[in-house]
């Protein structure tokens, strides 16, 4: 018989194996099935969550704001020292970094004592319970030092640099500089554990920022004095030298200076040049009047338009009285006549005048002559002296040269002197006055409020991720959950039906409950499973069924027990036969002390009285065959042998159903072996307990044996999870507590 392939294996990839899609229904359910571990993790991170929030040391915040490019008054302009344009963002940023530099926090950490604050010195801090169990502690200091774990001794000044520097550390780390966008402002923050101190943190740090701008000019201007001031020292003896060179060269080579700083001949020959220039003008002048004069004394022309002779107060006193006795002599021709004594006295007075103006007129023209010979004297006697000092400047021209350029030497050496003389006058008056580039514009208050931790909004926040948690916790479970929770389930992953959903119960409650509660919801699932089993084989009436599991502790003998009791109830001759060699139960849950034969004993004995080898239940008319007492038998060989064979169709004749307790099918092969003789078979699968990948092996071995399998029957379902919600759609006892009163549990 070629042995049938199981359902599964035939499925495709897609169908068979695929998860379940979720929905909102199948999530609610999730969370309801596994509430109370979602509580109890919402409320352990919860409390945690709590607990290390409220253990925090709260830490408050103070502002302080200093506006840095502040306008200052200048007493004295000394850009090349104190200059700094503070107004751009770059400036703005440098003066950040200085806030947050670690020089600045050193001083405000040496001024404000912290090293002595436990916030600031991590050695103050008393050690916690946690620090004794770090198992670095627990090691010899011999081995620390093998290890290279052992610190090296550190003398007191070395000691007192590193916790100086650690708790610069932890000061960077409570401080923050901000610059205001739009605004040359910038938000000095302080976090403190103390309120009082971040606030007075904040403001001595900003107040040792201005002073250390102060202090960096006035150590700028104070270098700067001393630097021109020996540069003056040096610039002093230069100058000195320079001079003393121009003045010695001068002496040595017989060089004199003139009034403007020129050389003496130079000068001479300069101002003889200009007096023979003026000479020769005056010369020429002379020479031109006298040759008029002369022109027209000569000639006979008027000399009385000669400028000389109209310049001349005594000729025009003289014209005018000569002009009166003409007029006289005009006047009296009229009355007398020419030889009248009075016209010969006024003729012979015009005559003396004549003769005065004439003589007058030699007489210019001799002065004339006498300056023009002057003038000419003075332009020979020039013209000598010109010649004489150009040839005594032409052997000291080299001389000059040489001089030039030492006097340019120290006129050069004199100027510089005189500007680094200025500077550090400028310098050294502004020594003291310089202003800061920054000013406090608001001081840092003390904070009434801790700015961390926000407890309101951590405890929100918390309570969010405690949720979160608990979720995540719920579907890695429900992601790693190998089991089978409802018939559709069974279908996707295994493909064959379910024929049964047993209630979860006690073993001892779930026997009883057959007999004593006929209309319990076990009794009904029981009745269910009876029916399905039935139904299963509508040609072939069921007369041998085997009911098996994939590992131990399934329920699968209690749910035998059930079977087998509910079915006798109704009126059934039925047997139930403890076939499970290795652990058999069926007595010890009956309550059975004593040990009867059964099985084992029936099969290697000749007894032909079966009746010998079982008993009868008396409280619902089940026979019961018991392992037996043969415990040397080997099960494979008995189960596999004719004997077995026969006794299964003896009990078939004899019963209306026979019920056969196996072993698990992954533990032994017993159930393999007889999986081929039963009319059906029943795979009991503990319900959201047994790994799905065990099921699919164990079904696997069963049909590879020729196992006609009935269907799938999940034990110990708790039907109220099961049912609080419809578990993946699932139509199976679908609002439980609306069916629970048809049950009488």
């Amino acid at each position: 018989m070629q042995p049938s392939k199981p359902p599964f294996a035939t499925m495709d990839n897609n169908t068979a194996f695929q998860e379940e899609n979720l929905s909102i229904s199948h999530i609610l359910h999730v969370f309801w099935l596994r509430r109370q571990l979602f509580i109890a993790v919402f409320v352990s991170v919860f409390i945690v969550g709590a607990i290390v929030l409220f253990q925090i040391t709260p830490k408050y915040t103070a502002e302080a704001k200093i506006l840095v490019g502040a306008a200052k008054a200048q007493v004295v302009d000394v850009k090349a020292v104190l200059s700094g344009d503070m107004s751009t963002d770059d400036a703005v940023k440098s003066e950040v970094e200085i806030l947050t530099s670690r020089s600045l926090a050193k001083k405000v950490i040496t001024k404000l004592n912290l090293l002595e604050r436990a916030e600031f010195n991590p050695e103050l801090k008393e050690k916690s319970f946690l620090s004794n169990l770090n198992p670095v502690n627990w090691l010899p200091d011999d081995f620390k030092e093998a290890l290279g774990m052992h610190s090296v001794p550190l003398t007191e000044e070395e000691a007192e640099e590193r916790r100086l520097a650690k708790a610069t550390d932890i000061y960077l780390e409570k401080l923050t500089a901000t610059p205001v966008r739009g605004s040359q402002v910038i938000l000095i923050t302080f976090k403190s554990t103390d309120p009082k101190l971040a606030a007075k943190i904040a403001n001595t740090h900003a107040d040792i920022y201005i002073v250390d701008q102060l202090e960096a000019k006035f150590e700028a201007t104070e270098k700067a004095t001393a630097w021109l001031n020996d540069q003056l020292t040096e610039l002093r003896v230069k100058v000195a030298d320079s001079e003393k060179a121009v003045e010695t060269y001068r002496s040595t080579h017989n060089l004199s200076r003139g009034a403007q700083g020129e050389g003496l001949l130079q000068g001479q020959l300069s101002e003889i040049n200009s007096q023979l220039i003026i000479a020769k003008a005056a010369r020429a002048e002379a020479s031109a009047r006298l040759n008029q004069v002369e022109n027209l004394l000569k000639n006979g022309g008027d000399i009385e338009t000669a400028h000389e002779v109209l310049s001349s107060n005594l000729i025009q006193s003289l014209r005018q009285q000569e002009a009166e006795l003409k007029r006289k002599v005009s006047e009296m021709s009229v009355e007398f006549g020419p030889k009248h004594p009075q016209m010969i006295r006024i003729q012979a007075e015009i005559a003396d005048l004549q003769a005065n103006i004439q003589a007058e007129i030699k007489k210019i023209a001799a002065g004339l002559r006498n300056e023009l010979n002057i003038a000419s004297s003075r332009e020979q006697s020039l013209q000598s002296s010109l010649s004489s000092i150009e040839f005594k400047s032409g052997s000291s021209q080299k001389d000059e040269v040489a001089l030039r350029a030492l006097e340019r030497e120290a006129n050069a050496n004199r100027i510089l002197f005189e500007t680094f003389l200025n500077r550090f006058k400028e310098t050294s008056t502004t020594q003291g006055m310089a202003e800061a580039d920054a000013r406090v514009i608001s001081a840092a208050e003390i904070p009434q409020q801790a700015s961390s931790p926000k407890k309101l909004l951590i405890l929100v926040v918390i309570f969010a991720m405690a949720g979160v948690i608990s979720s995540a916790v719920i579907f890695m479970l429900e992601m790693l959950n190998p089991g089978l929770r409802s018939p559709e389930e069974v279908e996707s992953h295994l493909g064959m039906p379910t024929i049964g959903l047993i209630p979860m119960m006690t073993e001892q409650d779930a026997i009883e409950h057959i007999l004593t509660k006929p209309h319990s919801s076990l009794a009904e699932a029981i009745n269910s499973l009876r029916v399905s089993i039935k139904l299963s084989s509508p040609d072939k009436e069921v007369k041998s069924v085997m009911i098996t599991s994939s590992v131990p502790s399934e329920g699968k003998s209690t749910l035998a027990l059930c079977l087998a009791r509910g079915a006798a109830q109704s009126g059934q001759r039925v047997i139930i036969i403890d076939a499970d060699l290795r652990r058999p139960t069926i007595e010890q849950k009956l309550g059975l002390l004593t040990k009867s034969r059964g099985l084992t004993d029936l099969l290697v004995s000749d007894g032909k009285n079966i009746v010998d080898f079982m008993f009868k239940d008396e409280k619902s008319n089940l026979y019961i065959m018991p392992k037996g007492h043969a415990d040397y038998v080997n099960s494979t060989e008995l189960f596999n042998s004719n004997r077995m064979k026969k006794f299964i169709s003896v009990m078939e004749e004899k019963f209306d159903l026979v019920i056969f307790d196996m072993p698990p099918v992954m533990a032994v092969a017993d159930a393999r072996i007889l999986a081929s003789l039963m009319d059906k078979t029943i795979y009991v699968v503990n319900w959201d307990k047994t790994p799905r990948k065990v099921i699919k092996a164990g079904l696997l071995q069963m049909f590879s044996a020729n196992a006609n399998i009935a269907g799938i029957a999940l034990q110990q379902v708790n039907l109220k999870q099961y049912g609080g919600f419809s578990y993946n759609n699932s139509g199976h006892f679908y609002h439980y507590g609306k069916y629970g009163q048809y049950y009488s549990n």
